[in-house]
């Protein structure tokens, strides 16, 4: 057995014999008293007078285990305890010890109460907790297992869906490999073509370079004999008319006076023409 459950057991059944103890010399003083005093049934008047401390008590434990006030409670029982009290030293006899050890069962019978009283409601507290963390610990255990049966649901759900989206990506991989390599067969179709058109364009860019260049080159001869025999035309103006502007000499062969002053330039370099005050003359 628990040696603190020994213990509360021992302390509660001696509270109670103390109580009882008090009680009884408490009652043999009251019953004497109200004998004296002439009262018709002299046992009921500490039956009363005790009992409303008990009646009390139980009033005020009741309240504050519902977490109510208990203080007209408690001023009842300490009321009650002061007149039983009060009654027992009335009846002893006028020395102070006597007067004192008469006081003294109806405090005990208080204290003893009332030390039994909290016991009980510390034991109620403790059983109440004891069944809230029992009623706690059943909840704890029972979302515990919905959780386990939640986690292993979503568990199988997220597996399913892994091997769903793997499968999903196998076939899209097989797709794209076949993708691939079709695309790269038709790289290499395209490469090949284009290596035969860059071989054709080379082909003729080759040819239409050598006709290009024989163009060229005709038209460099044409080029040629055109400003020989406009300078020859030039000469022969400027032979009757050395003062005619190079702008007129332009309208009259049909190029421009940057042309004109080339070609001016060229036969003073041949000594064919110079330059005087006037304009352009032949030289003899």
């Amino acid at each position: 057995m628990n040696p603190s459950k020994i213990i509360a057991w021992l302390t509660g059944v001696l509270t109670l014999l103390l109580a009882l103890f008090s009680f009884i010399l408490s009652f043999n003083a009251l019953t004497d008293l109200a004998a004296k005093k002439g009262v018709s049934v002299p046992p009921l008047f500490p039956f009363i007078v005790e009992f409303a401390v008990v009646i009390f008590s139980m009033n005020a434990l009741y309240r504050s285990l519902h977490g109510e006030s208990a203080k007209w409670q408690w001023a009842l029982i300490i009321g009650a305890s002061l007149l039983a009290g009060l009654f027992n030293v009335a009846h002893a006899t006028t020395d102070l010890l006597s007067r004192v050890m008469a006081a003294m069962p109806s405090l005990f019978l208080l204290l003893s109460f009332e030390t039994f009283l909290g016991q009980v409601k510390h034991a109620v507290k403790r059983q109440a907790l004891v069944k809230s963390m029992a009623d706690l610990n059943q909840e704890v255990d029972t979302k515990r297992q919905e959780l386990d049966q939640m986690i292993a649901s979503k568990q199988a759900e997220f597996e399913t869906l892994v091997e769903a989206k793997q499968n999903e990506l196998a076939t899209k991989s097989k797709e794209l490999d076949t993708l691939i390599d079709a695309k790269q067969a038709e790289i290499e179709k395209l490469t090949s073509k284009l290596e035969g058109l860059k071989q054709e364009l080379l082909d003729t860019k080759n040819a239409q370079n050598g006709s290009l260049l024989l163009a060229r080159q005709t038209k460099a001869e044409q080029d040629q004999v055109t400003r020989e025999r406009r300078l020859t035309t030039l000469r022969d103006i400027l032979n009757v008319n050395s003062q005619a502007q190079p702008s007129t000499l332009a309208k009259q062969l049909g190029v421009s006076r940057q042309t004109i002053y080339n070609d001016l330039s060229a036969l003073q370099e041949q000594g064919f023409v110079h330059k005087n005050g006037h304009g352009w003359e032949v030289s003899k």
